[in-house]
């Protein structure tokens, strides 16, 4: 397969993932053939657990090299994708009433968006 075919194919892999994100987000896992109810929380849990860890790995993994490489597009697309989670996430935990998080969201935000907005102004200073 030619890079072109694998980079649709990937890029359609993601894109299914970010609309069953969005199903879930608003219709809950609830949706799912799941038997025993009374499992749901624990593996919620676990589900969102384990998405943590994975993308907590993808931005240390992503993050090293964007930095390494001074690579503006790069770090954009990962500030594009650490904003988009954290206000999706803070405005349900607002809406669910779980305010808590919605503070962790916005520390959480700051601490992530802080390098990567300080390195791409050092980049637009450089390139004015």
């Amino acid at each position: 397969m030619s890079t072109k075919q694998l980079t649709i194919w990937f890029s359609t892999i993601s894109i299914i993932l970010v609309f069953w994100g969005i199903v879930f987000a608003f219709f809950g896992l609830d949706i799912l053939p799941i038997i025993n109810r009374d499992i749901l929380l624990q593996w919620e849990s676990a589900l969102y657990g384990a998405i943590m860890m994975g993308w907590g790995v993808t931005l240390l993994m992503v993050g090293r090299i964007a930095f390494s490489r001074n690579d503006t597009e790069l770090l954009k697309a990962l500030l594009y994708g650490i904003v988009l989670w954290l206000i999706v996430e803070g405005l349900f935990s607002a809406y669910l009433g779980v305010w808590f998080n919605v503070g962790v969201d916005i520390g959480v935000l700051i601490l992530f968006s802080f390098p990567i907005i300080k390195v791409l102004r050092s980049h637009k200073e450089k390139n004015l």
